[in-house]
């Protein structure tokens, strides 16, 4: 009967959307009480960002939307909690295919900053995000207009886990967004964490690099 399977699924999504929730809340909750402990170990992250565009190809082929993948060759390991980096990547992939329109692009970026360390950048084409309202979705269960108007709605968690996991890292998190441009969310891991030095590069290499 599709009234019953339509019922089911509903309280699948409801369900799935209230475990999301409270391990979310768990993980937040763990980061700022300071209880959340890093396992650190030798990791890729191109392998890792490569493995989550695969994860998250279902969700965007259901709204016929690409994921483009532009990775820098020969990126060496970094010295992280390979969960955390996963769960940085996931949050910003799923959050750019929520607020990317059907028919859009997810582009997907990992390479060197000009200070030698590594970053993973996410941009879509979505609406965009009010400059104003760029605190409030860092902030916990902040949720700006476009959200609160999206029927994907989320947890208001995403982001700043992602935040809180970086700063665990020593990294950074920046988002730039432009109305009806769309949005890139830049996770960055600082020289700190590469195991391997930057390779040598010309001055005017060095400054075309992307950050």
């Amino acid at each position: 009967n599709p009234t019953y399977r339509d019922y089911a699924r509903d309280v699948h999504d409801s369900g799935q959307h209230l475990l999301d929730l409270i391990n979310e809340i768990l993980d937040l909750s763990r980061i700022e009480a300071g209880r959340y402990q890093l396992n650190e170990e030798p990791m890729m992250l191109l392998s890792v960002v490569e493995d989550c565009c695969h994860m998250m190809e279902l969700k965007a082929r259901n709204k016929d939307i690409r994921i483009v993948q532009d990775f820098e060759s020969a990126l060496p390991r970094l010295f992280a909690d390979e969960r955390a980096v996963r769960q940085i990547a996931l949050n910003l992939l799923s959050n750019a295919i929520k607020f990317t329109g059907t028919g859009g692009e997810v582009r997907v970026r990992v390479g060197w900053t000009a200070g030698g360390g590594q970053y993973l950048s996410v941009r879509d084409n979505g609406p965009g995000i009010p400059a104003d309202e760029i605190p409030v979705v860092l902030s916990a269960f902040g949720q700006g207009s476009i959200a609160i108007k999206s029927a994907e709605q989320g947890t208001g968690l995403g982001l700043p886990i992602v935040q809180s996991l970086l700063a665990l890292h020593g990294g950074e998190f920046e988002l730039h967004s432009k109305l009806r441009e769309g949005t890139e969310a830049i996770a960055i891991f600082p020289l700190s964490r590469v195991m391997e030095e930057l390779p040598a590069l010309p001055t005017k290499a060095v400054a075309a690099r992307r950050r």
